[in-house]
């Protein structure tokens, strides 16, 4: 493990460009920062109002699937005038964010539990996570009292046009609700081959876990969950950790540099500092067959991990960007 990057502003989230810049989010300054050809840009791609309130700030990040002619960049951010949560679009001019335009507004935050990232399933539909504000109730329900979607404690899906409308694509009647039952998922990813999607989780005192997100799944989490019974029609995780580990960043490897590695699903959590990596059956089930950590840094809080255009495995800290690098 070396470091790529020694000086970072709370990176939680960060994803390559086809073109191999890395573009992270900082939590709490609102900036969303480039490094190109192995330096950090001095000025930064985009900076928005963030709210920085508890685990409030700039979260998510995304390239739209043909970034390549459209330049189109995603994020997801609490936002500090309103008091909501933004899905907005810039187009990557020269490392410079323009033509700023909202696709989502009016997403209800709180100071805890406000998930959460973005990305693209290879159909081009896009995903957001959003934990349930801290208020159980709200994971298990599908409707506000006014008839809208209750949108928290869940994974939703849309589609977005060219011109930036989001319509929803959930697995629900006029509804972006792709799953529900769950409190604060953090990060998701997409099996490279199958294209399901798993998750990590945030449990309360027990269960964290790592679930695998079907459509209309229920995991479970709601007002009267007991810490390790999954509740009545609510789908199991594949991974369950207790005493707790804050899981955060989720990815499967695409790269070429650790073939031994190919397609095996990696997690980072916050409260461990840990890497671990998980064997993937890849028959109808998809359950774990083999697991070990790879990496353990107690005094680093890790919080994103993705697969670099390079091969190796790049994943963020509190306050840094590391990579694991094939040993001589």
């Amino acid at each position: 493990v070396e470091i790529f990057l020694a000086s970072a502003d709370f990176p939680v989230t960060m994803a390559f460009a086809p073109d191999g810049r890395l573009f992270y989010n900082e939590l709490t300054t609102g900036n969303i920062r480039i490094v190109s050809n192995g330096q950090l840009l001095s000025q930064p791609f985009a900076t928005l109002p963030v709210s920085t309130s508890g685990e409030q700030g700039l979260l998510g990040l995304a390239f739209d699937p043909n970034f390549s002619q459209n330049r189109f960049v995603y994020v997801y951010y609490t936002d500090r005038n309103a008091l909501v949560g933004r899905v907005v679009r810039f187009t990557d001019q020269n490392n410079s964010g323009i033509n700023q335009l909202t696709i989502l507004n009016d997403i209800p935050v709180a100071t805890i539990h406000n998930g959460g990232n973005i990305g693209f399933d290879r159909d081009g539909r896009f995903y957001l996570t959003l934990g349930e504000n801290g208020v159980p109730a709200n994971s298990q329900s599908l409707t506000n009292p006014d008839g809208t979607p209750n949108l928290l404690g869940k994974i939703l899906r849309y589609t977005i046009d060219a011109s930036g409308v989001a319509t929803p694509a959930g697995a629900f009647p006029n509804s972006p609700i792709f799953a529900l039952g769950l409190r604060n998922s953090f990060d998701f990813t997409f099996h490279p081959t199958a294209g399901t999607m798993y998750a990590s989780e945030n449990g309360p005192g027990c269960d964290d876990e790592v679930n695998r997100i079907v459509s209309q799944g229920n995991y479970g989490w709601g007002p009267n969950y007991v810490c390790g019974v999954p509740a009545q029609g609510s789908i199991p995780p594949i991974v369950r950790f207790t005493p707790t580990i804050a899981p955060t960043g989720i990815m499967f490897y695409t790269g070429s540099l650790f073939t031994q590695w190919s397609r095996h699903l990696f997690l980072v959590a916050f409260n461990d500092g840990q890497v671990r990596r998980y064997v993937v059956d890849e028959g109808q089930n998809e359950r774990i067959t083999d697991s070990e950590t790879i990496f353990t840094d107690p005094s680093a809080s890790l919080l994103d991990i993705v697969t670099g255009p390079d091969g190796n495995i790049y994943f963020t800290t509190g306050n840094s960007i590391r990579r694991i690098v094939r040993g001589p």
